[in-house]
């Protein structure tokens, strides 16, 4: 169970189909498939956005501040309880993005989220399921 740590500006457009056409033609040549699309064909990305129980993580985000951040859990494709989903925590300062995401089944993902299980009681699970493939 890695933690991934992604740093990258974001930058969002409002296009026309015939912009977002004349964009896709022109990066298709210089574009590679995700191991998600591996077969050509489009996804669905899967988010549940975690909150206060007053909205404060939405409410500020919308305020556009300096600083604002966001907990999600993500999926690409449908998942079942034993699939593999990510954990992440997004963070945004003067526009530049800061994501750390770890990955785990969706069932001790919702675990996690609700306060049922600890993150100790996940690689416990993790390891003892893995012990192999580290000792290796």
């Amino acid at each position: 169970m890695a933690i991934e740590v992604f740093n990258r500006y974001e930058k969002k457009y409002l296009l026309t189909r015939q912009q977002y056409d004349s964009i896709i033609a022109a990066m298709k040549n210089h574009m590679v498939l995700d191991r998600y699309n591996e077969n050509g064909e489009s996804y669905k990305i899967c988010n549940i956005y975690y909150d206060t129980w007053d909205d404060r993580l939405i409410s500020a985000s919308i305020e556009k501040p300096v600083y604002k951040e966001k907990l999600r859990v993500r999926s690409y494709g449908v998942p079942g309880l034993n699939e593999s989903v990510f954990v992440e925590i997004k963070k945004k300062y003067n526009g530049v993005v800061n994501k750390r995401r770890t990955s785990m089944k969706l069932e001790d993902a919702y675990g996690y989220m609700d306060g049922k299980i600890s993150m100790d009681s996940i690689m416990d699970d993790y390891l003892e399921i893995n012990r192999g493939q580290l000792e290796n």
